[in-house]
């Protein structure tokens, strides 16, 4: 059974991040199996809250917000051992003849730690992970040659927020999800609203 709420979360969050690097690494080859270990305590705490709701709507928020992120993570890493036992070559070892430099940000952007994607209900109130939401899209206007010299964290935010509340109040969500993308040579930030559904946090597998 779990403990307190706050260390369960706290827990998970450490354990969630500690699996994406370790099946980056399984997929990458340096580690020989999948990481049943951590997976399986990630799962635990998940499914432990499945028929108790957390009472505090903060720290119900961020389980629900984990949770989305190890099943969005999950979809990905089903597909790529699909591909691996298919023996054909996954994303990171995508075709790489002649590659166009405007082409390697999209690869970059849909690996199983996906950094160019954000859940948020609040950006003003959220710097850390915003920082790295900030520097993917930095860094992905970079690669496609954009101009970045005008780019301000603060104005950034701001206007992210101003996004993220418009559609909150608009389609009456408690979140958004945003993604930076690259199309056609482009960047642009994607939002869409992000709902928590009745046993959202035992509905991973």
């Amino acid at each position: 059974m779990a403990g307190k709420p706050e260390q369960d979360v706290a827990q998970l969050e450490i354990l969630l991040r500690q699996l994406e690097k370790e099946y980056d690494q399984f997929f990458s080859g340096l580690l020989r199996r999948e990481p049943a270990v951590t997976e399986n305590a990630v799962l635990g705490i998940m499914r432990s809250y499945g028929g108790r709701p957390i009472q505090n709507s903060s720290l119900a928020f961020k389980l629900n917000s984990l949770v989305a992120r190890y099943n969005a993570f999950r979809t990905v890493w089903t597909r790529r051992l699909r591909e691996k036992e298919e023996g054909r070559p996954g994303p990171a070892a995508a075709a790489r003849p002649a590659p166009s430099p405007r082409q390697e940000p999209k690869r970059q952007a849909h690996t199983a730690a996906n950094p160019a994607e954000y859940l948020t209900s609040d950006p003003m109130h959220e710097a850390r992970h915003l920082a790295q939401f900030f520097e993917t899209y930095r860094r992905l206007r970079e690669e496609c040659g954009e101009p970045v010299d005008k780019l301000r964290a603060e104005s950034f935010r701001r206007a992210l927020a101003e996004k993220v509340e418009k559609i909150k109040r608009e389609r009456g969500c408690e979140a958004v999800l945003v993604r930076a993308v690259n199309e056609g040579g482009r960047t642009r930030i994607v939002a869409k609203p992000f709902r928590r559904q009745a046993g959202t946090a035992g509905a991973a597998p």
